[in-house]
């Protein structure tokens, strides 16, 4: 699928690599198919068993993204040839490593994020009273 003509898929992220643009959700169907094919739980590709962060292997990052991917008609040779593409472009492992370190952390995979709001209580801590404020 070109970037060009992208729908973009409800309750999905677009995820950019090489040519393709993937529509990607990590639901539970998706978890369960994802560490099937890892032989192993996604969190432990991220974490050292002393709670480190390691840098998992590309194949590993590749299966989260053909796991996740809801665009269909797209394989893993397709996959793969995008990575060759992503790589030639002038990024590197790392640079999809946070990619998908970012879309598993906006997924809530890492747990769920406080707002702003729910953190402070609706209070704010830079502001001043807004009955003292001439604007």
């Amino acid at each position: 699928m070109s970037k060009n003509n992208v729908v973009q898929m409800p309750n999905t992220t677009p995820f950019e690599l090489g040519n393709l643009t993937l529509q990607l959700r990590l639901d539970g169907k998706a978890i369960i198919a994802i560490e099937k094919k890892l032989d192993e739980g996604i969190m432990g590709l991220f974490v050292k068993k002393q709670g480190e962060i390691k840098l998992p292997p590309a194949n590993s990052l590749l299966i989260i993204l053909q796991g996740a991917n809801k665009t269909s008609g797209v394989t893993e040779k397709a996959i793969i040839e995008a990575f060759e593409q992503y790589i030639e472009s002038g990024k590197t492992t790392m640079d999809l490593f946070g990619e998908i370190n970012d879309f598993l952390d906006e997924a809530g995979f890492f747990g769920k994020k406080e707002t702003v709001n729910e953190a402070t209580d609706g209070e704010s801590l830079d502001q001043t009273n807004s009955e003292d404020s001439l604007l």
